[in-house]
């Protein structure tokens, strides 16, 4: 047996993306990130004309990430503000995202002991056993469950991105894996139980939206897929059952976070409020009709996008690629700040990239649920459904979240990959038996 032929088939193959999964979510892991990254790119190198093939079978979504790439790498070399920071943040940020791109190929072009859905499964159901045997340990200690705080991760909003992505290769395993899952459904179940118990404690109402629309669009696929073998009278129980669950699950959520009883009056007060200071973090934040101080986080997340859509509009083509694109822009325009980001991806990426880079990123993600639909649709391929679910899933973050950096970009980027990689492994596979 070859080199290639030995690291191809090696079963430690599913350990390197396990432990990426896993532990990326976990604070000071960069050094092991970037080790396993060396790994996976001297395994690239190896098996180099096997990683080509795939890469010309997967040609759209691979030419809209290069693309993107390549116009944020022009980007901060001639339109920049800052290009010194724009080419670090350029090299830290999308560079190694391309390469984890790469890296998700390399290790699921090959038949794996365990697919790519069942990894992230696995690397959730770590993550989410870790979580509540602590959150179990302090209940013991302290009588009382811990409310928006985690353990694991540094933020609850971490711990929930990868929570609710990881659902969503629990629930396409749990409708569509019969036969494909090396998971008995008992246990799949069990693990979304965790997950969802997990989450709920966690507290955060953006992992609250997100698994709200996950439980729905995913209740609507199955249906449609379904509902000949499913009866109407099951069909309508079903439905009623979910429906009632879910809206059970975020009244319960609204009930216990105080926030939102003040939010629609809240973001009035944050769409309006071009003049306050608040918002920049320099002043006092606005007070309600009643006197009260207006919720911090939704009056800053809302003014946030209020204000970047603002920034956006004064220059379409973007100010340079950073993190804090959205701060520094700001002060370039006369709003002196003490903000990071703008807590919304779209956001920093449209100040930073402007428009083009966002209908550029938007081209990628959209050729990948292109891609899945006819996976799932036309061969019934269920990694096709997962890309689906979880493309769409990282889109609606986007508007809500900064996730389009640090290790949550770069595990999404990997695990998308990899079910390219799967999908056309399998379609190859079934044009050969």
């Amino acid at each position: 047996m070859n080199l290639t032929e030995g690291w191809g088939s090696a079963r430690w193959a599913v350990l390197l993306a396990v432990t990426f999964l896993t532990l990326a979510n976990v604070s000071h892991t960069i050094a092991l990130r970037y080790t396993l990254l060396a790994v996976l790119l001297c395994w690239a190198v190896v098996d180099r004309w096997r990683l080509v093939t795939t890469l010309s079978q997967l040609s759209a979504s691979a030419r809209w990430l290069a693309a993107f790439l390549l116009y944020a790498l022009l980007h901060s070399v001639i339109f920049s503000e800052w290009p010194a920071v724009s080419l670090a943040e350029w090299r830290s940020q999308l560079l190694m995202g391309g390469l984890w791109f790469v890296a998700g190929l390399v290790l699921f072009h090959r038949q794996r002991d365990l697919s790519v859905m069942d990894c992230v499964v696995l690397a959730g159901a770590l993550l989410v056993v870790t979580e509540v045997v602590l959150a179990v340990q302090y209940r013991l200690l302290n009588g009382t469950w811990l409310y928006q705080e985690v353990f694991t991760t540094a933020t609850k909003l971490e711990f929930t991105f990868f929570v609710n992505f990881a659902m969503a290769f629990v629930a396409t395993l749990v409708g569509f894996g019969k036969g494909k899952t090396r998971y008995p459904f008992w246990l799949l179940l069990l693990t979304g139980g965790l997950m969802f118990f997990a989450s709920f404690h966690a507290g955060a109402r953006n992992g609250v939206i997100g698994l709200t629309y996950l439980i729905l669009s995913f209740t609507f696929i199955f249906v449609l897929s379904h509902y000949r073998n499913i009866g109407f009278g099951r069909l309508v129980f079903f439905l009623s059952m979910i429906l009632l669950g879910t809206g059970a699950f975020v009244q319960a959520t609204f009930e216990r976070d105080t926030r939102n009883q003040v939010f629609v009056e809240t973001a009035k007060i944050a769409w309006q409020d071009t003049e306050g200071q608040g918002w920049l973090r320099t002043g006092p934040y606005p007070l309600l009709a009643n006197g009260n101080t207006v919720d911090p986080s939704a009056y800053e997340r809302i003014a946030w996008i209020r204000g970047g859509l603002d920034l956006i509009a004064d220059k379409p083509l973007g100010y340079g690629y950073d993190r804090r694109a959205f701060s520094q822009a700001l002060t370039l325009r006369g709003h002196p700040n003490q903000i990071g980001h703008s807590h919304s991806g779209f956001i920093d990426l449209g100040v930073g990239l402007g428009v083009p880079g966002i209908l550029l990123w938007l081209g990628f993600c959209f050729s990948l649920v292109w891609q899945g639909y006819l996976a799932f649709t036309k061969r019934r391929d269920i990694a096709g459904l997962a890309l689906m679910l979880v493309t769409c899933g990282f889109m609606g973050r986007m508007v809500l979240e900064s996730v389009s950096k640090d290790h949550m970009l770069h595990i999404f980027l990997f695990t998308v990959a990899a079910l390219l990689a799967q999908m056309q492994l399998n379609q190859t596979n079934e044009q050969h038996d």
